[in-house]
């Protein structure tokens, strides 16, 4: 039986009534030990004060939430939109909000969004909350995961088969001659499905190619860091011929140093991008991307969604993981050497 507030205010030695003002954050007149008390309670009988799948089954909302990691890149803010046009054509309006990649704020939204009887969430998973997933599962709270996924949980996800850009990205790299390929990625953090994914692509076609991985070459930092880090490689006394560069706000600050610093694209350094972003054709000269098919993800994502919520989604016909493949643009940014 799952726990209700009355174990957790027995487990903890409390009323009723102080963990109902515990969990709606009513602390002005209760102690730090008492505070203490009852989270450690809810925690040991892993107690979910948003287990309120029963009255989502009693009222719909006509109302889902989006919940990103950011609100800055461009790939998030085409989702979104791709999101929201398919839900307004059904009658449905979506709630926006950002992680920050941050878990403890990833599941504060999420039980603040149940709290007011969403009809359900598409969310940027991050790994430690996959126990937490997998209680909204058993609750059978209408959850879909898009952009990542998490090993071990079964909920669906939609997602850009991230590993063979990875790879096409490198392949393309070497199909020019190049041999001293780097690659530059956010942090991996708790294992984020695109980032790990795209980097075991670039792993794999340099061993295709026998090209011999160098650790120097390879960038995992944040966006606020890029800078130093760039002039760091190029710097080496061997420093790359080539750079891939695996999201798009990752892409603009690179080539907002490259102009800075009077790189000449693609005489000394080739560049491709994963996700397409507008700025790419406009930049001088064009980069080749590897774009996301983003108005599909976010359309299929909100279609299973929405099956979900409705009762209409057979996990025995439906495959959990959808992949799709990435879209090659090729401009002018890789040199043959």
């Amino acid at each position: 039986m799952k726990p209700t507030i009355n174990d957790v205010a027995y487990e903890a030695g409390v009323s009723k009534s102080t963990v109902s003002q515990f969990l709606n954050k009513r602390y002005q007149y209760m102690s730090t030990t008492t505070r203490q008390k009852i989270a450690e309670a809810i925690e040991r009988l892993e107690y979910h004060p948003n287990q309120i799948a029963k009255s989502l089954k009693q009222k719909n909302t006509n109302v889902v939430a989006f919940i990103c990691a950011n609100l800055s890149s461009r790939f998030s803010l085409e989702l979104l939109a791709s999101i929201e046009n398919y839900f307004q054509k059904v009658g449905y309006s979506v709630i926006i909000a950002k992680t920050d990649d941050d878990p403890n704020k990833e599941r504060e939204l999420i039980e603040s969004f149940l709290a007011r009887q969403i009809d359900g969430i598409i969310v940027f998973p991050t790994y430690e909350n996959k126990e937490f997933y997998e209680s909204l599962r058993k609750q059978k709270i209408p959850v879909m995961f898009v952009d990542r996924m998490l090993k071990g949980v079964d909920i669906p996800s939609v997602l850009l088969d991230n590993t063979d850009a990875g790879y096409e990205a490198t392949e393309l790299m070497t199909e020019s001659g190049h041999k001293k390929i780097a690659i530059l990625t956010l942090p991996f953090g708790d294992g984020i499905t695109t980032r790990v994914e795209r980097m075991e692509g670039y792993e794999q076609a340099l061993g295709d190619k026998k090209i011999d991985y160098r650790p120097e070459y390879v960038i995992n930092c944040q966006v606020e860091d890029v800078d130093d880090r760039l002039k760091e490689l190029m710097s080496l006394d061997n420093p790359p011929t080539s750079l891939i560069v695996t999201n798009d706000m990752l892409l603009e600050t690179v080539l907002m140093w490259v102009k800075k610093n009077n790189i000449s694209i693609p005489d000394q350094l080739s560049l491709v991008g994963i996700d397409n972003v507008s700025f790419a054709s406009l930049f001088t000269p064009e980069i080749t991307t590897l774009a996301q098919p983003i108005m599909e993800i976010g359309e299929k994502a909100s279609e299973l969604l929405l099956k979900i919520i409705k009762g209409k989604y057979d996990s025995d016909k439906e495959s959990s993981i959808i992949r799709y493949k990435p879209e090659l643009h090729v401009r002018s940014s890789i040199k043959d050497v």
